[in-house]
């Protein structure tokens, strides 16, 4: 199962939809972690049949998404939010935090623009980058584990 994961995409509208058109026939599911709303609402006029949870970033002003999330998907529970209520530009700390509280897999975040990913205490950590700067997430779930990597438009 493939988790398509962006973030970050302020305005870059077209490499947004080249991402979702890249992956609409491999994706089970597309997470965007914010500072994205208006290509979100363009997307879900566009592209109504594709799967997509979103929460919103500290540049989304009027969004009616939420901070944050948690779901199971494939048997995984899964944490998204943008970082920026849980100040990811002065460490992880406070992410890493609440994601081991509440027992997750796979804990994803923006905000701060870099790639990033990696497994501490047995949770896989992913920031997708943004797509405003060409780089976005994907993770694949497979009986053999979780596998994860960042992609360029």
């Amino acid at each position: 199962m493939r988790i398509v994961v962006t973030s970050d995409t302020h305005r870059a509208s077209r490499d947004f939809f080249n991402i979702i058109e890249r992956h609409e026939k491999n994706a089970d599911l597309f997470i965007n972690l914010g500072d994205s709303a208006g290509e979100i609402e363009q997307f879900e006029m566009f592209k109504p049949n594709i799967k997509i949870k979103c929460v919103a970033g500290n540049g989304d002003f009027s969004s009616t998404y939420p901070l944050e999330q948690f779901i199971t998907f494939d048997g995984k529970k899964v944490f998204f939010t943008h970082g920026h209520t849980y100040y990811v530009k002065h460490g992880y700390q406070k992410l890493q935090e609440r994601a081991e509280k509440e027992g997750v897999d796979i804990c994803l975040f923006g905000h701060t623009h870099i790639p990033y990913i990696e497994r501490i205490n047995g949770i896989l950590y992913m920031n997708p980058g943004a797509v405003c700067h060409g780089s976005y997430g994907i993770i694949d779930i497979e009986p053999s584990g979780i596998m994860a990597y960042h992609n360029k438009i």
